[in-house]
Formats: C-alpha cells, structure tokens, sequence
C-alpha cells in the first residue's frame, strides 16, 4: 500500500481505468461510483491499488464519508472526477509533509480552469490562518488519515452537492479541523487543476446561492449567525449584487437558508 491515496467522488462512472488515466492519477485510488447498483471492483494501474465501490446512496459529502472509511494510506487527497493532477503531485506532497513533520493537513494549490473565480491563488507557504478556512475547496486538502479518524471528524452530509444545502462542505470540514487543534498549512505548489465549467452547485448569485450560504452561516456560526448574515447583506449586496439597495432581500434570503438550518439541527 503507498503513502497516498486519492479519494475521487462521482456519479455513474462506467470506465473507471480510463477515469484515472484522464485524471493522470499514480497513487493507489478509492473510486465512490454513485450508480443505481451496489458493487466492488478493484484493479492495477501501473503498480498502484485502484479500489472502485459502486453504491446507490446520493450525496457528494456521503461519498466523501465512504471513502475516508474504506480508506487506508497514511496521507489521503480529496478529489473530485473533473481534476487533472500534476505528474510529481505524490513527490510534492510527500515532501511538504517531511518539511512540515508537525503538519496534520497541508492545503495545496489546485488551478481553476474554464472560468469562475472561487479558488484562491495561494500566493505563500505556511500556517493556515484561522479565518482562512473559509478561502479553499476540498479539493486542495491533503490530510493525515489518522488523525482525522482519530479526531471523528466527517463531511457534513447536510451540505454539499446533492445534499439538503448544496455548498459549505468544505469550509466545515477545515473549520472542524481548526477547532479540534489540527495544525494546517499551506503550500503554494501546484498538484492539480479543476474543471470550473461545468458547476454542479453554483449558477449564479440568486436567491438559492445566498438561501445555501445562510446555512452555512448559521452552521459555523452557530451564536452570532445574525449578526454575520447582517454583515454579509451588507457587504454583498454591493459586491456581488450591484447596490446597497439589495440589502435587505440579501438579508431576507440568509435569514431563510440559517433559520431553516436551525431548525434543523434542534
């Protein structure tokens, strides 16, 4: 078994070998396939363990979830099917994680390509800010298996594509990660790009956008989301939706999504 698995998500894959050449993938590899059969295949590429769980269950974070459990390499890459990592993406993280030896996750840069704007460009290496959770994907995190599972820590199955809210998975995963005392870094190294074309949750800033975002709030903020969501109507009703004006239908939008999360988790 190698130092590193991939831990790809997708949905009705049926050529899982040409999957993994796509995404220029050398490391041993977990494929969630969800499909409308439950099943197990398993097969060799170039020397690395390819592992391919078909399963019926829907949800990104489910998927996720299912592959943290069947996985079992020390460091594990959380990746989704529209990536194309770099040919020295298993050399690049294994040295990062030898130059940071404390390191319980490292974030990594992975490009966007065909359009939107919402990765960052990590522009330095070092320690994950504490208000910086709120800036990566799940896709740029690299994380120690053990200490995850030691530390119970899981994908939010609430949100997430295909769940009830259809973003904010992975601004909880790093906020959980944060509370629970893991040292995170961030390295400026390129392992990856992802295809931004085709989104299966953003489709521009409307009611459903900031509807999901005000659960998010709510859920990592979970005593001071009014005051946040009457920041954020503020802030963004300029920035994103032209005029102060806007602000408070912003407002009425968050307040929904964060009520709605509420009630949900009483």
């Amino acid at each position: 078994m190698g130092k590193i698995q991939v831990l790809i998500a997708t949905m009705h894959q049926h050529d899982c070998k040409n999957l993994i050449k796509k995404m220029n993938i050398h490391s041993d590899t977990i494929v969630i396939n969800q499909c409308d059969t439950y099943g197990y295949d398993a097969f060799d590429s170039n020397g690395n363990q390819v592992e391919v769980y078909s399963v019926q269950d829907r949800g990104l974070s489910r998927s996720r979830n299912t592959a943290l459990i069947k996985s079992s390499s020390e460091f594990l890459c959380i990746a989704d099917d529209d990536m194309i990592y770099s040919n020295t993406y298993v050399e690049d993280i294994i040295h990062e994680f030898d130059k940071h030896k404390d390191a319980d996750a490292i974030v990594f840069y992975v490009k966007p390509v065909n359009g939107q704007e919402h990765n960052i460009s990590i522009k330095r290496s070092g320690r994950l800010g504490k208000l910086e959770y709120k800036e990566f994907s799940s896709v740029e995190i690299v994380v120690r298996r053990d200490k995850l599972l030691a530390s119970n820590i899981w994908f939010n199955a609430t949100f997430g594509s295909g769940g009830v809210y259809n973003c904010g998975e992975d601004t909880i995963l790093l906020k959980d990660m944060l509370n629970k005392g893991f040292r995170i870094y961030k390295s400026d190294i390129q392992i990856a790009t992802v295809d931004m074309s085709e989104s299966t949750w953003f489709d521009g800033y409307n009611e459903k956008y900031f509807y999901n975002k005000g659960a998010l709030v709510a859920a990592i903020y979970p005593h001071l989301w009014p005051l946040a969501i009457i920041a954020l109507s503020l802030k963004n009703s300029v920035k994103k939706l032209g005029g102060i004006n806007k602000a408070k239908e912003l407002f009425l939008w968050y307040r929904a999504g964060a009520l709605d999360y509420k009630r949900r988790v009483r």
